[in-house]
């Protein structure tokens, strides 16, 4: 009975180690299931349900450069006639709009068969902002080429300056041959660099104005001495048709054979954030259904998250030391801009990583030191430039060299407290002078032409500034308002 008794006490103990050992792996895999899910959730980037007919597309955030979803990004793509974009930028960063423009016949001869034009003859006057008009909004070959050939004498040089400042845009893919996108062999760009080109075309005020018109009023010409009207042709922009969105504030179609449809659109909420979207390689009217699935998918699924003075907030000037980039005592790190950032809706803040990298793009701001790159889930979301400015600094040791005791050796206590309170004061007016100054600083050199262009037409116009941004900001609304 005793051996019993043991063997049961014995086997009772052992089912009991098991019946433990189960509840552990049960209470380990219950975890492991509960905490799976948040880990998966932190490194998951949300990607839309369907996808596009559209060989290549992308939805990008125009102001934090954010790829919210992509495919075949990279591969080169005939763009036609959203190489457009491209030459209006360029044309509106280089001319004053009132500039008299003489057609010459190097522009309108020699146009491909089919291509879309307005009948201009050489010896024709038009003005600059009257091209683009007929340019961007009918889509004129011929005045993509006559402002090719205003800007820079030929055709063929506008064309290598077109790839230049595309480049300076962070296109690496992008080859223009022509202002127009009529068919080169050599004329290739990708679904990324267009987003970025549309980006770039999202931050001028001028080309958003013209994108903004239903229809202009052009000439007279020789072939039409009474003028003629140019309307657009975004169907998303255009009132009235199956695919008008009122989010929609700009952008540009193309067709060429070898090309497809080809759609770039620029959108924007009211929350202010602002996507473009692009699909290379497409159909009719799949190109329309494509942007709009990219952008709702944009729109419902992300937001912007804002980083005030990312330099203080990340204390940069110590890691810049630190990597030795900058020497101490000769180092003020300050951040050129607020950081604007995409993640996805409901994303946790705290999950976002920040980085530096030191080899700047040719555009950086002077004196950029470094970029602050963030990234969630992997994903790039935004950046920041940093810059060094030591001004301040300078000025510090300037003045405490020149009240050295050696230099002035008769100088009193008294005297010498009240000339330190006041270089303090100097100091600390002049640091935030130029904290200021560099924070507000945006591309001023490129801009100040178009500012003074911008006042010049205002006043012409007898229009205020306030008046025309609010015509700017309102016209999304234009329609509603027309109708009723």
């Amino acid at each position: 009975m005793e051996n019993i008794r043991f063997g049961s006490t014995r086997q009772s103990k052992i089912v009991r180690q098991i019946k433990a050992r189960i509840s552990g792996a049960l209470i380990l895999a219950l975890l492991i299931c509960l905490l799976l899910p948040f880990s998966a959730r932190a490194a998951v980037w949300v990607a839309p349900e369907g996808d596009t007919v559209a060989e290549a597309a992308i939805v990008m955030d125009a102001k934090s450069g954010t790829v919210l979803w992509g495919k075949n990004i990279s591969d080169t793509y005939y763009p036609a006639s959203i190489t457009k974009l491209m030459t209006g930028l360029l044309v509106l960063e280089r001319c004053d709009p009132e500039e008299q423009v003489t057609v010459t016949a190097e522009a309108v001869t020699g146009l491909e068969r089919g291509a879309v034009s307005i009948g201009l003859s050489e010896g024709d006057v038009l003005t600059v902002e009257e091209l683009l008009y007929a340019m961007l909004l009918r889509s004129a070959n011929d005045a993509a080429n006559v402002l090719a050939v205003h800007v820079s004498g030929s055709i063929e040089a506008f064309a290598g300056e077109m790839t230049a400042r595309a480049a300076e845009l962070g296109c690496r893919n992008t080859i223009f041959r022509n202002p127009s996108g009529l068919t080169t062999p050599e004329n290739l760009t990708t679904a990324y660099d267009m987003a970025l080109i549309g980006a770039a075309c999202s931050r001028n005020p001028e080309f958003l104005a013209i994108e903004a018109e239903q229809s202009h009023q052009i000439g007279p010409t020789a072939k039409n001495p009474e003028g003629f009207t140019v309307r657009a042709e975004h169907k998303m922009i255009v009132k009235g048709t199956a695919y008008t969105d009122p989010r929609v504030i700009g952008g540009k179609t193309g067709f060429i054979k070898a090309s497809g449809n080809t759609l770039v659109t620029i959108a924007e909420e009211e929350s202010g954030m602002r996507l473009v979207a692009v699909v290379l390689k497409d159909k009719n009217p799949d190109h329309y259904k494509d942007t709009k699935m990219l952008l709702d998918f944009g729109f419902q699924n992300f937001e912007n998250y804002v980083i005030r003075d990312p330099a203080s907030a990340y204390a940069c000037e110590e890691r810049i030391i630190a990597d030795k980039i900058a020497e101490k005592g000769r180092c003020h790190i300050v951040s050129y801009e607020d950081a604007v950032l995409t993640i996805p809706a409901g994303a946790d803040p705290s999950e976002i990583q920040v980085g530096y990298e030191y080899n700047l793009a040719p555009d950086a701001p002077a004196m950029a030191v470094a970029e602050l790159v963030f990234r969630y889930a992997d994903v790039r979301v935004g950046s920041a430039y940093l810059l060094n400015d030591h001004e301040a600094d300078i000025a510090i040791e300037l003045e405490k060299d020149a009240w050295t005791d050696e230099q002035h050796p008769g100088i009193s206590i008294r005297n010498v407290v009240y000339i330190a309170a006041a270089a303090a004061v100097l100091i600390l007016i002049l640091t935030a002078v130029l904290i200021s100054r560099h924070k507000k600083q945006r591309d001023q050199e490129r801009r100040e032409r178009l500012l003074e262009n911008r006042r010049r037409r205002l006043e012409e116009l007898n229009m205020s500034e306030e008046e025309f941004e609010e015509l700017v900001g309102s016209f999304k609304n234009k329609g509603s308002r027309e109708e009723t």
